[in-house]
């Protein structure tokens, strides 16, 4: 296991290292991990930061709109219209599961009521052509904290809730 003082060093360097944020965003960014790192019970610390990262992403892809949606449609599903790929017009995205044929069980009121990870960071190909990607790698304040494994574990576990992915990241140790 890496050490507090490693991972705040490491951290430091990529937040130092990050373009287009000023001195004071960059202060910031080292106030928060610092704060992740006055918490020394493992479990608490690994849940606080599950929290960050959900929170993070749900302010990425709902404030920055990176699916695009538009009249309830994303931006592929209205390209593929366009073109005449496909005549669907499903609504949710990705959210949308052709082999369930609906909606994933924990879309409710059109967000997510789970916080998880891999459906979090998960953008289509269409999405990834345009540079469109998501990992805990690229999250300061996540990329650290957690080994390969974990990593691993936490970006392919779909559709379950946090308690059950906190138990796969501490096996993972």
């Amino acid at each position: 296991m890496v050490s507090d003082k490693t991972i705040l060093k490491r951290s430091i360097n990529m937040i130092n290292k990050t373009k287009n944020i000023d001195a004071d965003e960059k202060k910031q960014r080292i106030e928060v991990v610092k704060t992740i790192l006055t918490e020394k019970d493992i479990e608490k610390r690994y849940s606080k930061l599950y929290d960050m990262i959900c929170d993070y992403l749900d302010h990425e892809f709902i404030d920055k709109n990176v699916c695009g949606f538009k009249d309830d449609l994303c931006s592929k599903r209205r390209h593929m219209i366009e073109k005449g790929i496909k005549k669907d017009t499903y609504i949710n995205g990705c959210c949308h599961g052709y082999k369930a044929g609906g909606d994933c069980e924990h879309l409710k009121n059109g967000r997510c009521s789970i916080k998880n990870i891999a459906c979090k960071t998960f953008t289509c190909p269409y999405l990834r052509l345009q540079g469109k990607n998501y990992s805990i790698n690229k999250i300061y304040f996540a990329k650290y904290f957690f080994n390969m494994r974990q990593k691993f574990y936490m970006e392919n576990t779909y559709f379950v809730d946090k308690d059950v992915v906190l138990k796969g990241i501490l096996e993972r140790m």
